[in-house]
């Protein structure tokens, strides 16, 4: 399996037949994922969605659909369940190749606005607001996908961190986040990856919450840093005034406590870190991508840019 899984029709149409589905009248190849192949389905009486996973194995897949079966548990309204094998299962495996398959939902990822920002923040706060309970206890940390502070600091520390990663974390957080880690944020059931194309709209209402690959157990807080980093986006740099629309939604729900509420530029800054530390294991250090191994450095750039402001903001106030 390459980068990106090529499927054949005949090839789709076996691992429909897993299902119980098919034939297929129609397939298109899908120029959305990172880490997945993906493919629109047309059967004979609705679409469904088939992913191939290019980077995740069965325990990483598993994970993740055990948290959409929380979620649907929970009642959430914004996530949605793969379709089962005739097995019962919910992972197919086929020559090599592994993913599931989901109801096709339609919809568009919107473009970043003060309405969508608003929205999303909504979504996201409904989604840390669920009870926890013993179920709860059993999903996955959130540092078994993805990067959390402790994993950023470790990182820093190994001979193969690049260095314009290492000297601008310096530089954002001189105290090599003490201070952040001495806290005792909330937790609850993260997402982990919630930008605005990891959504979509429909009729401008946001209607599903697409890829909780990277959801887990984790910080609230740093949950919402995540989304707004990729979010709270005018012409790929993190605006202020969208920043206020996204809290506006999300406080609506969740009001923020105040040492969340102090940390919350912080969070931002970390966010970028973590997500750009996974291009670098996934496209310098893995294979997923070769071509995009220097794409961490777009997350840097805008963490320096938002740091700077930051600071600009600071001494105009002093």
């Amino acid at each position: 399996m390459g980068t990106f899984t090529n499927l054949t029709t005949n090839e789709a149409n076996e691992i429909l037949s897993l299902y119980g589905l098919g034939p297929l009248e129609s397939m298109k190849a899908l120029g959305l994922g990172i880490s997945n192949s993906n493919f629109k389905v047309k059967l004979k009486d609705r679409f469904i969605l088939l992913k191939v996973s290019d980077d995740k194995g069965e325990k990483e897949l598993i994970g993740e659909q055990k948290i959409l079966h929380y979620l649907k548990a929970k009642k959430f309204p914004y996530s949605i369940c793969p379709i089962p094998l005739t097995s019962g299962e919910t992972i197919y495996h086929y020559q090599g190749m592994i993913g599931a398959i989901f109801e096709f939902l339609e919809g568009i990822p919107p473009g970043p606005s003060d309405d969508t920002c608003y929205e999303i923040g909504q979504v996201l706060a409904l989604l840390h607001s669920l009870k926890k309970d013993q179920c709860f206890l059993e999903l996955r940390p959130h540092e078994e996908v993805g990067f959390g502070a402790t994993e950023v600091i470790d990182y820093i520390n190994q001979k193969n961190c690049p260095e314009d990663f290492k000297e601008l974390f310096h530089k954002i957080f001189p105290d090599s986040l003490q201070g952040w880690q001495g806290e005792k944020f909330a937790e609850g059931v993260i997402h982990g990856d919630l930008y605005y194309d990891n959504t979509l709209f429909h009729n401008n209402r946001l209607n599903v919450v697409l890829d909780f690959e990277q959801s887990g157990r984790g910080k609230l807080l740093f949950d919402i840093g995540i989304s707004i980093s990729g979010t709270c986006l005018e012409k790929g740099t993190i605006g202020l005034r969208l920043i206020d629309s996204f809290l506006m939604g999300y406080e609506s729900i969740r009001p923020l406590p105040k040492a969340e509420k102090e940390y919350l530029n912080q969070a931002i800054l970390l966010a970028l870190f973590s997500i750009a530390l996974w291009r670098i294991k996934r496209f310098k250090e893995g294979n997923l991508d070769r071509s995009r191994e220097d794409s961490y450095q777009e997350l840097l750039s805008r963490a320096l840019t938002f740091f700077n402001l930051l600071e600009y903001l600071k001494n105009e106030q002093s």
